[in-house]
């Protein structure tokens, strides 16, 4: 397994070589956290990138805001179309056109509490679903018109000693079929730092279109 965070090579993100034809449609990697700040936000995602220039991310989170807050444990599957990455994705979003693209949160927030530990080993999957024609309907306060989607599932499994205990369930829907690249990484903000936290990523393994077999990645690299 690779690490990332303190005592590691400073960048945070690793990004894996696939095949160029290949249609991702599921990714799969363990993680173990061994390591997180007692303050501000600790994320440990999976992200995928879809062709229709969308993304989304998956993964715990430990979280305090203020010093008498306590720390609360949560999951988080949700994501954007890019606009350039970081705040951007964010500040400049327009909802008629992206729900278009990508909608998640339906339901329930994109991030909502999730028991799990520090130091059990989970297994975090992206999988396509079945494509599906959502009706049209009011969201974020916007008319959003009927559009054709893929589901995608993101699941947080316990996996060895932590057996047991409770997995994570999400679901979010994109246009793309696809998935065409994707990474793993910590994130630390809000009062934490990276050299606060610690995991431990495998190489992923992923399923294209009409297979059923795992490929495993063998090529990365840290940005």
């Amino acid at each position: 397994m690779i690490g990332i965070g303190a005592g590691e090579e400073k960048p945070t993100h690793l990004d894996f070589k696939i095949k160029k034809e290949a249609k991702v449609v599921k990714v799969s990697t363990h993680l173990i956290v061994d390591k997180a700040s007692p303050n501000g936000l600790n994320f440990f995602a999976l992200q995928v990138n879809f062709p229709n220039k969308t993304w989304a991310h998956g993964g715990p989170q430990i979280s305090k805001k203020g010093d008498k807050k306590p720390l609360v444990q949560a999951a988080n599957w949700g994501g954007l179309v890019n606009r350039g990455g970081g705040s951007k994705d964010y500040k400049e979003a327009d909802p008629t056109k992206d729900m278009a693209l990508i909608e998640c949160g339906i339901g329930k927030a994109n991030t909502v509490p999730w028991k799990w530990k520090l130091n059990s080993e989970y297994i975090l999957t992206v999988e396509r679903g079945k494509q599906v024609n959502l009706p049209a309907c009011m969201r974020k306060n916007v008319h959003v018109a009927e559009r054709t989607m893929w589901e995608w599932h993101f699941t947080i499994v316990p996996a060895g000693k932590a057996g047991g205990l409770p997995s994570f369930k999400s679901l979010l829907y994109d246009a793309a079929d696809c998935i065409s690249s994707f990474y793993v990484w910590n994130d630390a903000g809000y009062g934490s730092t990276s050299e606060e936290q610690h995991a431990y990523w495998s190489l992923p393994t992923y399923c294209t279109d009409g297979s059923t077999e795992e490929e495993r990645t063998q090529k990365w690299t840290r940005f």
